[in-house]
């Protein structure tokens, strides 16, 4: 979308800008679509304007579709793996080098990493991701034998790795998971899909001198790797990555859309796959099995207490019919007894006035 300042008419020039800030209404400057809305792309996609509306740039994002929000995902078995291969690292290194002479604490600031991707597998132990430099330095992201997430950061050669389990539970469970490593100098966040933030304090600030290669899966290469992540680089990994980002790279994206490139080496089978999808429809289908488990229970709950309802009724009923009944036998037997009494005072009667007439013949 172009922007227009001055206009010409007739000879004259007319200074639009000027004309906008005194013109009630109108403001100056084109703010287009993609100034208009900070939610237009997602996950570091970049707006950008055109004449009749804007496009989403997703180069930079490891997600895909038109507005960058698309999950991109790969199903690995045992021996698949994604090697992608950094560019140019001694240039980038000299750039550095005559960077970090100025000041040691701006240095420190910039030694950053940003590492993000989503998982679903129920293997353990389980090689998720590695980066490896040429001087002997790695990061390692991994799921040991219990299927607990360990990060390792070996950064200092001379030292043993800094290794952090953020959670002790098993990830290995199936089900999709999100995680978010994020460095800056000595600071290590760790956030672990959306409930789980961890902030750990590693032993150097040092930088990743001269990144070789980030592989997904299992590794091939001999690298100085602890025993614990080599065994479970031997192990590689079973299942689904998503969307995997290191800083501005997402190796899984260029992976299936740069095929054949020098930059991206594939080994064994690796498929394209909507795992995310299924997952997020099997969980409905479990939260919708729960429901109708839920319903069910309620329904039973209900019919039990209908059913106790009707036999307390029931017994009531019968002990108001019993008590009815018994005062209606005893007003009979009362009625009984009335009929006798007066039954026997009639006789009694009946008698005396016999014998007084009897005495009055034998008077006379």
């Amino acid at each position: 979308m172009g922007c227009i300042r001055t206009l010409t008419v007739n000879g004259v020039c007319f200074d639009l800008e000027e004309r906008a800030k005194l013109t009630p209404g109108v403001t100056s400057g084109c703010p287009g679509y993609c100034s208009g809305s900070s939610s237009l792309c997602h996950n570091r996609g970049r707006c950008i304007e055109k004449s009749n509306g804007y496009v989403c740039d997703c180069s930079q994002s490891a997600y895909g579709g038109t507005t960058c929000d698309q999950e991109v995902s790969v199903s690995f078995d045992m021996e698949s793996s994604v090697t992608y291969t950094f560019q140019e690292p001694f240039s980038v290194m000299q750039n550095r080098s005559s960077q970090a002479s100025s000041v040691s604490t701006e240095s420190s600031s910039r030694a950053r990493e940003d590492v993000a991707f989503s998982f679903v597998t129920s293997q353990r132990p389980a090689m998720l991701l590695t980066v490896s430099t040429f001087s002997q330095q790695y990061i390692a992201v991994i799921l040991a034998k219990n299927g607990s997430l360990q990060i390792w950061y070996h950064l200092q050669t001379d030292r043993s790795p800094d290794v952090f389990s953020p959670v002790l539970t098993n990830l290995a469970d199936g089900r999709f998971h999100r995680i978010r490593i994020h460095r800056v100098g000595k600071n290590l966040y760790v956030q672990i899909d959306q409930d789980i933030h961890r902030k750990y304090t590693l032993s150097s600030d040092a930088e990743l001198i001269l990144i070789r290669s980030l592989t997904l899966g299992k590794v091939t290469r001999r690298e100085n790797l602890n025993e614990e992540v080599t065994h479970a680089a031997s192990k590689g990994f079973i299942g689904c990555l998503s969307s995997v980002q290191f800083n501005h790279v997402a190796p899984l994206k260029a992976a299936l859309t740069n095929r054949g490139s020098s930059l991206v080496t594939i080994r064994g089978p690796l498929v394209q796959s909507n795992y995310q999808t299924v997952t997020a429809n099997k969980d409905k289908e479990q939260q919708g099995g729960g429901t109708q488990k839920d319903l069910a229970v309620i329904a039973g709950v209900v019919t039990a207490v209908v059913f106790i309802a009707a036999c307390a009724l029931a017994v009531i009923s019968r002990l108001l019919y019993q008590q009815r009944r018994a005062r209606r036998s005893g007003s009979i037997k009362e009625e009984e007894n009335r009929h006798s009494m007066y039954t026997d005072y009639r006789t009694e009667l009946h008698l005396h006035t016999s014998v007084r007439e009897n005495m009055k013949e034998y008077y006379i």
